[in-house]
């Protein structure tokens, strides 16, 4: 029975460009991650203002 001829320099180059494809993938995953979280935080910091703020209580004297 024969062996299958392996191309390794094939393999290790198909390796490598799979590599730098999930490399970008999760750098633009996590960049996207990092500007939504800015986000949020932003908005969670305009609204803390216009919710806490309370009006004044009037007494009558």
């Amino acid at each position: 029975m024969k062996r299958a001829k392996v191309d390794t320099e094939r393999d290790e180059r198909a390796k490598r460009e799979s590599q730098i494809v999930i490399a970008a993938e999760r750098a633009a995953r996590e960049e996207k991650t990092a500007r939504l979280k800015a986000l949020r935080l932003a908005a969670q910091q305009a609204d803390e203002p216009a919710s806490t703020a309370r009006e004044p209580v009037r007494r009558r004297g």
